[in-house]
């Protein structure tokens, strides 16, 4: 418990400004979850190009 409340004390600032703004980064966390998904899914890519092109279909 005295690790988990150092280290809420270290980084307060962090978590109040958190707290207080509507900002999330849960959108951007989806878009990785997306491309880790089909790089597992696609073993590989013959070129960097190709894969690419993948990604943005799969976001669009």
């Amino acid at each position: 418990m005295d690790i988990a409340i150092a280290t809420l004390r270290k980084n307060l600032r962090g978590v109040l400004n958190a707290s207080q703004t509507k900002l999330s980064n849960g959108p951007l966390e989806g878009i990785n979850r997306k491309i880790k998904a089909l790089k597992r899914s696609c073993y590989g890519f013959a070129n960097q190009e190709r894969m690419f092109e993948r990604i943005y279909q799969l976001i669009a």
